[in-house]
């Protein structure tokens, strides 16, 4: 089940969730997901369920702090702004004296993981995504984020709409790329070229996140009716010859001189 709010970044002995998040989220009414395992029972095999469970949220909420090096979570945060999609960020420097996992770490390791964090921050920045220095704030942003994303079309939601339309032969499917929304129409047809009958998608066309439902079943609608010009566009025949290219219109001169 999808939540809206995923929590992400530092991990490990950590107890910004618990102590602060957490309780913030549950006071508003919001729902999260908490990945957190005890240290050291990570492994790669839960890496997706993460990646679906970020995925399907609404919000990503990530703390980057004196707590860890950080790297994945600068990658991760770095591809949701690149996605424009909603993100809260705490984000903090490692002091002079950084000391993770009970080392100390050298000089040249704290300019290094820093590095990355200036990074983000100017991307943050440049792209509009606030930056904040404590877990409260960026929580209370969260749950902004949260609140606004609910009154808008999400991936469930749209398929919600999907499931409700029915049309013979046709298979309507919902995606979500790069923080935007689409559909793409699926029917079985003959190919032409073989003669076989082969699972087909067409085109995507665009929902935008503000759009009713009632606009939806229209796009559905538009999408299944530009189908089925386009096969018609190929069966059509003039003489026995194709004259209608399923892209483009008649030619000036495929009907001249007949009557």
């Amino acid at each position: 089940m999808s939540v809206q709010v995923f929590l992400g970044g530092a991990c490990g002995t950590t107890t910004w969730r618990a102590d602060v998040a957490i309780p913030l989220l549950r006071a508003a009414g919001i729902t999260f997901h908490d990945p957190q395992l005890a240290d050291g029972e990570w492994t790669s095999a839960h890496q997706y369920a993460e990646m679906e469970a970020r995925s399907a949220a609404d919000v990503w909420l990530f703390v980057v702090n004196e707590s860890t090096c950080g790297v994945a979570s600068v990658a991760e945060c770095a591809y949701r702004i690149g996605q424009r999609g909603r993100l809260a960020l705490a984000l903090t420097d490692l002091p002079d004296d950084a000391v993770l996992h009970g080392r100390t770490l050298a000089r040249r390791e704290i300019d290094d993981i820093n590095r990355g964090r200036v990074f983000l921050r100017a991307m943050a920045e440049k792209h509009g995504v606030a930056v904040f220095a404590s877990v409260a704030d960026a929580t209370a942003h969260a749950i902004e984020l949260a609140r606004q994303a609910a009154g808008e079309l999400s991936l469930d939601r749209l398929a919600a709409v999907l499931r409700r339309v029915s049309l013979p032969g046709y298979s309507f499917v919902p995606e979500a790329i790069a923080g935007h929304l689409s559909v793409r129409i699926s029917k079985a047809e003959r190919n032409s070229r073989s003669g076989a009958t082969e699972i087909m998608l067409g085109r995507r066309w665009l929902i935008e996140r503000a759009a009713t439902p009632d606009e939806v079943v229209r796009t559905l609608l538009k999408a299944a009716l530009t189908w089925e010009e386009h096969e018609l566009r190929e069966s059509f025949r003039l003489d026995g010859r194709l004259v209608f290219d399923p892209h483009f219109q008649l030619p000036a001169d495929a009907a001249s001189g007949h009557p």
